[in-house]
């Protein structure tokens, strides 16, 4: 099996990160929370040498992660995933923010995933880690034979989500990062909806937050 490929693309007016994850050899790619450009992702996915994308996975449903949710979809064929949980934020504009970033909209995902939903995407397998806090529908990818953790706006390089929108509890965010990723082996690299990538023993030890 070809090692995991991970491009980074950083968009919207709050620096969000929208990642494209695919191996070598097959010919569809995965993205991972869109920003708000579909088309600029699209183009991107086919300078890569791409014309499948094989799905467009959602960490939560904030309009700086989703506002090319649809766009994209319509370009690409490829179906929007999410969890069942952020389901009303998605299709709400004042609970999903996207006035904050142009026209309001509201969608419904695709698929509705599940907590320890596990599932094969492009030739990687993916677990579904539903990681309330910053949204009641937050949720992380996490793809374990490869140690990686698309983890959205759960937790960033020292710092985590903030909980003052619709549905963050600052204490459901904390027993999220507490009990189902500082569990993750400490080597798990996490590809967070903002800045840096970290790694997962880095934030137990350096994270001023945690």
């Amino acid at each position: 099996m070809s090692d995991i490929k991970i491009k980074r693309r950083v968009l919207s007016a709050c620096d969000t990160n929208c990642y494209y994850v695919y191996r070598e050899g097959v010919d569809e790619i995965v993205v991972i929370d869109p920003g708000d450009a579909g088309v600029i992702v699209y183009d991107d996915v086919k300078s890569l040498g791409f014309e499948r994308v094989a799905g467009i996975l959602l960490t939560h449903g904030h309009g700086d992660h989703t506002g090319g949710a649809k766009k994209l979809q319509e370009l690409s064929g490829a179906k929007i995933y999410a969890h069942a949980e952020e389901a009303d934020i998605l299709q709400d504009a004042a609970k999903n923010l996207s006035g904050w970033f142009g026209e309001p909209y509201g969608f419904d995902a695709d698929v509705y995933l599940q907590d320890g939903e596990e599932f094969d995407m492009a030739g990687i397998h993916f677990k579904v880690i539903h990681t309330p806090g910053h949204t009641k529908g937050g949720c992380c990818y996490y793809a374990e034979a490869d140690g990686c953790l698309f983890c959205g706006d759960t937790i960033f390089n020292c710092s985590v989500g903030r909980t003052d929108f619709y549905s963050g509890s600052m204490s459901q965010l904390a027993r999220s990062i507490r009990e189902k990723i500082l569990t993750l082996p400490g080597d798990t690299k996490l590809y967070s909806g903002h800045g840096e990538k970290t790694t997962v023993a880095y934030e137990e030890q350096y994270n001023p937050c945690l």
